[in-house]
């Protein structure tokens, strides 16, 4: 890319935004419902922000604000679970997010059904799409948030929702994407990318320009060698030839190489 291209102004029809839009620009995946147990006492937070980091050791991230309930009963269990709730969990993982854990049992307050989890204490919740159990590795503070780090031990998949991936023809075992506020959306359907066609391809640009510079290269090569002709003919008849009249498009080397005992040449191809 030219320098160029980087310099133009910004299209009118761009809005300018806070930088604290960002986390929600990034948003987009499905929203998940954290679970952890400390002292016999469960909890659930709907978060967003999570992602994998790691595919062997297979671990995976979740960043908590500082102030939240769950920061200290992740601090002293160091696991949790990741519950992936289905559509008809819309309203529950709204009304999660606006309970806090420290003054209310939230399994009390919603009757969500839960059961066991196979490798860590946190349960899990029935009704999700898919689940998994994780192990604190790493604790890191940035900003006013708590990003952990952990460790899988444990997936599950409700196969009406996933297979290798999310299948978006799932009706409502398809999972809750997060739009941000109280805003969500779903799987509407799956495209399978292609290689992109000529017409399509950034490549085709890149040859194209190719193209012209071969187009170009191959002019000047004709005319140095019209110009080398017509000079080795001048010399040939014992004209004069002032090479220097012939600017820079022959180099002294290609000068050097004609026979110009006939004739005189005055000048030198590089003053």
């Amino acid at each position: 890319m030219s320098t160029d291209s980087l310099l133009q102004p910004a299209p009118e029809s761009i809005e300018r935004r806070p930088v604290s839009v960002a986390s929600r620009v990034l948003m987009g995946g499905p929203v998940v419902l954290a679970t952890s147990s400390w002292r016999g006492r469960a909890n659930i937070m709907p978060l967003a922000w999570h992602m994998p980091v790691s595919s062997e050791p297979a671990l995976i991230a979740i960043a908590l604000e500082q102030s939240r309930y769950s920061v200290d009963v992740l601090d002293h269990s160091e696991e949790f679970a990741l519950n992936i709730p289905k559509r008809a969990l819309l309203h529950h993982v709204q009304y999660l997010g606006s309970l806090s854990g420290e003054h209310i049992d939230k399994f009390e307050a919603t009757q969500l059904g839960h059961f066991a989890a196979s490798r860590v204490t946190a349960p899990l919740i029935e009704g999700c799409a898919a689940w998994i159990e994780a192990g604190v590795r790493h604790q890191i503070p940035f900003g006013d948030h708590v990003i952990y780090v952990a460790e899988v031990v444990a997936v599950h998949v409700d196969p009406a929702s996933f297979s290798d991936r999310w299948l978006s023809n799932a009706g409502d075992d398809r999972p809750l994407v997060f739009l941000g506020g109280r805003f969500y959306s779903s799987l509407d359907r799956e495209q399978e990318a292609r290689m992109p066609r000529d017409l399509e391809a950034p490549e085709r640009v890149l040859a194209e320009r190719l193209e012209e510079e071969l187009e170009l290269t191959t002019e000047a090569r004709e005319r140095r060698e019209e110009l080398l002709g017509h000079l080795t003919d001048e010399v040939a008849k014992g004209n004069v030839v002032d090479v220097a009249e012939l600017g820079t498009e022959l180099d002294i080397d290609e000068v050097d190489r004609l026979d110009l005992t006939a004739g005189t040449m005055l000048g030198d191809p590089e003053d």
